[in-house]
């Protein structure tokens, strides 16, 4: 009997425990919680504002090329002002290198004639051209070097859909494009832990050459947009 009633105490006293932990878990500031999972989020990715702020340079010259490309004009005039905004709140003196910054501003006024004109043609070059610009004179680089090769094949596939939307194409910039980026690529490739990946931008290089060298528009068109298209997946697997 002495031995049962022992039992029962320390089964009274572990329940007893177990009630108390469990109330210590219901009465969690909430707040606190909150708090740990932000606090974990920036410990995991502290360049969050890095990307933020490439993206804050990129993302209306790669908007513009797409209405360009679309030749929408409220979506152009959108982008404009967007880029106005970036200029006049000093977003790209921040985030650009201060010897670039003369250059940006002669391509901009180049490219606000273009979209004045409604040269849908030039002003997707333009655009594709600034975001290219960009994207090599961000001031962070070496923080994101992964982000910046991937921005790279961005700009191969907008810059190849924007060459082949001209009047007479320049295959030979085509090819060149399509060659200098490659060597982003072959930087990059080591970083990627996805075989099917790795191989998917391998022929579609090996694709947009012969496309290049055949003068085979179409083909070139399908290749640059699944480019566009790898480059989600890309940044997703990062």
């Amino acid at each position: 009997m002495k031995h049962l009633t022992l039992l029962m105490l320390g089964t009274v006293t572990l329940f007893s425990q177990a009630c108390q932990e469990n109330t210590k878990e219901t009465n969690e500031d909430p707040n606190e919680a909150t708090v740990a999972v932000v606090k974990t989020e920036v410990k995991e990715d502290p360049n969050q504002k890095v990307f933020e702020n490439l993206d804050q340079i990129l993302s209306p010259f790669e908007d513009m090329t797409e209405f360009a490309l679309d030749k929408n004009d409220e979506g152009i005039a959108k982008s404009i002002s967007k880029v106005d905004a970036a200029m006049n709140e000093g977003t790209f003196a921040k985030n650009l290198s201060p010897e670039s910054m003369k250059s940006l501003s002669l391509q901009i006024d180049k490219l606000k004639e273009f979209a004045k004109m409604k040269n849908y043609e030039q002003l997707a070059l333009a655009s594709t051209d600034i975001f290219e610009y960009n994207t090599s004179n961000f001031v962070d680089t070496k923080k994101i070097e992964n982000q910046i090769r991937i921005e790279h094949l961005d700009y191969m596939g907008f810059k190849v859909l924007a060459l082949l939307n001209q009047e007479k194409i320049d295959w030979k910039n085509i090819e060149q494009t399509i060659d200098g980026v490659k060597k982003e690529w072959l930087a990059l490739s080591p970083e990627i832990k996805d075989n099917n990946l790795k191989d998917s931008f391998e022929y579609l290089f090996e694709g947009l050459n012969v496309s290049a060298k055949n003068k085979d528009g179409k083909m070139g068109e399908i290749l640059a947009s699944m480019d566009l298209s790898l480059v989600d997946v890309l940044e997703n697997s990062f």
